[in-house]
């Protein structure tokens, strides 16, 4: 007896039959030039194709669900696109990609101001750069790791050593007397002691100084090159920033720690 065996063909649905020979074309908008590489996704199943040099994919991969698929194109440099395609459709597609618009660069003239400045670590070398103010940085430190901060600061321009005398009635000038100074923005007094600042915090002076203040001694204070990684100065005639703001007289010495 003979059996009828149906043949092989019958067994694939007719959605991927007419799927498999359906193709897609993606060209660029501008130029109508071929698109190599665009992605074509089915947003349902995640399965793509990509296109080849002449721009096109076989949508064989791109089973539909139901009686339709959405499809995303996508290519580095061009905007995505999203297609409804319908599954007893047959005609093969073409489609286009717009590219990205590309920002003209922005041109600006404004400076940067250190009166503007966060006064935070990661501003250092900015500021550094700005000339407002002195910089020791690690390096410097590291030449002379035995001395006091002290020995640093009196090289900064607008820091001095204030001067002995003047008599009982010059107290202001006998206090800075041998110790690292500001010249102040307002005589008398023509001396003043900075502000200083510890890691964007200012110290508070009824501790004690936060650093030595006469050079060529022994290093003491809390804060010495052993523990401090960079110094910042700011005269009293300089901008700082507004966290450094301190005695508006006078300067600020910024001291960032290990």
């Amino acid at each position: 007896m003979l059996v009828a065996v149906p043949r092989m063909s019958s067994q694939i649905p007719d959605t991927a039959r007419v799927t498999s020979r359906r193709i897609i074309g993606v060209f660029d908008a501008q130029s109508a030039a071929p698109l190599e590489g665009v992605q074509v996704r089915n947003m349902f199943s995640g399965t793509f194709a990509l296109t080849s040099s002449t721009g096109t994919a076989h949508l064989g991969l791109l089973a539909a669900s139901g009686t339709a698929s959405i499809i995303e194109l996508r290519k580095l440099g061009y905007q995505p696109k999203h297609l409804f395609i319908g599954s007893e459709d047959t005609t093969s597609v073409t489609e286009v990609l717009e590219r990205l618009v590309e920002l003209a660069p922005i041109v600006t003239t404004e400076r940067y101001r250190v009166d503007r400045d966060a006064g935070l670590w990661a501003g250092f070398e900015q500021r550094c750069q700005s000339g407002s103010a002195t910089c020791f940085r690690a390096e410097d430190l590291a030449k002379r790791p035995s001395v006091n901060l002290a020995d640093f600061l009196v090289h900064a321009p607008g820091m001095t050593i204030g001067a002995c005398g003047g008599g009982p009635r010059d107290a202001s000038r006998n206090s800075q007397c041998g110790v690292i100074a500001m010249h102040s923005l307002i005589i008398p007094p023509a001396y003043c002691q900075p502000t200083f600042f510890i890691d964007g915090h200012e110290w508070n002076a009824r501790l004690g100084a936060a650093t030595d203040l006469r050079p060529n001694t022994p290093a003491t204070a809390p804060y010495t090159p052993a523990n401090v990684k960079a110094i910042e100065v700011y005269p009293s005639e300089r901008a700082r920033p507004a966290r450094f703001r301190g005695n508006a007289m006078c300067g600020v010495v910024a001291i960032w720690t290990k």
